[in-house]
């Protein structure tokens, strides 16, 4: 399994606007072959923090997720929102 947790601190202000288009991203996401999961989070403690946990059946299926355009579309969208970005695999076996 591929795990990722990714960390978006939002410039204050934008994180509704992810948050608006977040659902058909992720929808389109769950939709994949070999998509384990796709959430994403508020975070309660940071108004401007958004964190995704996404898990894939290996690293092709992610691969596959990130050549879809359905995928680049929203990070480019989202992208000029950050202020800071994080992305950490974890529990990969």
């Amino acid at each position: 399994m591929y795990k990722f947790i990714i960390t978006i601190d939002c410039q204050p202000g934008t994180r509704s606007r992810i948050l608006e288009r977040a659902p058909a991203a992720q929808a389109a996401t769950r939709a994949e072959p070999g998509c384990i999961a796709y959430d994403f989070y508020a975070c309660t403690d940071d108004p401007d923090r958004l964190v995704f946990v996404e898990a894939w059946a290996d690293e092709a299926a992610h691969g596959f997720h990130m050549e879809q355009q359905h995928t680049k579309d929203f990070i480019a969208f989202h992208e000029p929102f950050h202020r800071n970005f994080t992305f950490e695999t974890i529990n990969v076996s």
